[in-house]
């Protein structure tokens, strides 16, 4: 990586995290990170620019006074592992960060998108071997929809996020873009059946509840939008869909903290116009984006960009 990309860049960012590690309750997995990496991390990326926490951040942004080096941490999807491995962190160096968050698992809802992440890295010894696992499994029951594989070049496909490797974006592809959510989760499933992994047991330890979200908020984090379901392609939703999505979210968070959620990250980073007209229908004062590319459809206010901490792990590794 050019480290040039890393240092200072020409508009103030968010840092996107997703998941941790302990080697105990939390499991390793593809571009996890522990307690000690988050901590480097964090002063690693504190040389060139400025972390502030997360209502700072927003105050500036709100009076147009934000620095091409200021910097605030966000986390998607609402993770156990954030918690439990990145909040010490940050509690003990006084940090406090966006923590946007789906909320269908307030229901008691099951999320797919997180269990069949935590199976992936649970199940088998690394990603590559799930994915070759996973397109046999295409390949026996849909030909199909794997003879649309063969044309594919995951070289135009996610340019905007150069972490993900060949077998990554071919995996998204499929998923998103051939199968689609029924037949993706229809395939996923008999993996979970043929692997014996067992769903109850490894949900508990998945995702926050009411009382972990109003302690983060008592400390001054604040917490957003990340709509009810997680969809990977919000963008091919109608409107209508859209809206219902977030409002849920937004009521479902508000019934949580009794205060106006006013953040929101876009899950995938896909959203579109419509989905910006929900974010000032509903009163939200600020966005994230999940790329550092210049992308700007209406207003800064709602995509402001980021930088994924996998970027920051290859500069840092080559800094070495």
């Amino acid at each position: 990586m050019n480290m040039d990309s890393i240092k200072v860049q020409s508009k103030a960012h968010g840092i996107m995290y997703h998941h941790f590690h302990d080697n105990q309750k939390h499991i390793v997995g593809q571009g996890s990170i522990s307690a000690e990496t988050f901590n480097d991390m964090l002063d690693f990326y504190g040389k060139d620019h400025n972390i502030i926490g997360a209502g700072e951040f927003l105050q500036k942004s709100e009076a147009g006074t934000l620095s091409p080096a200021d910097v605030c941490l966000t986390f998607d999807d609402g993770l156990l592992c954030q918690y439990d491995v990145a909040y010490p962190v940050m509690k003990d160096r006084g940090l406090t960060a966006f923590w946007f968050i789906y909320t269908s698992p307030l229901d008691g809802v099951i999320e797919k998108i997180e269990l069949y992440r935590h199976f992936r890295f649970s199940k088998f010894s690394d990603i590559e071997d799930f994915y070759s696992a996973f397109f046999n499994i295409v390949a026996a029951n849909d030909p199909e929809a794997m003879a649309a594989i063969h044309s594919f070049d995951p070289d135009q496909y996610l340019k905007e996020f150069p972490f993900y490797t060949p077998n990554d974006k071919r995996f998204r592809y499929m998923r998103d873009r051939v199968l689609g959510v029924s037949k993706y989760n229809m395939t996923m499933d008999k993996m979970l059946e043929t692997y014996q992994y067992d769903i109850e047991k490894n949900s508990q330890i998945l995702w926050l509840n009411a009382d972990h979200i109003k302690n983060l908020r008592k400390q001054g984090h604040i917490i957003g939008l990340h709509s009810y379901s997680h969809p990977t392609v919000m963008s091919d939703k109608s409107y209508l869909e859209q809206s219902r999505e977030y409002t849920t979210n937004k009521r479902q968070l508000e019934n949580v903290l009794n205060e106006k959620i006013t953040a929101v990250s876009y899950p995938c980073n896909s959203y579109n116009s419509d989905t910006l007209k929900c974010m000032r229908e509903l009163g939200i004062r600020i966005g994230f984006r999940a790329n550092m590319v210049d992308v700007q459809l209406e207003d800064i206010r709602y995509e402001y960009p980021r930088q994924d901490h996998a970027n920051i792990m290859k500069a840092m590794e080559a800094a070495k």
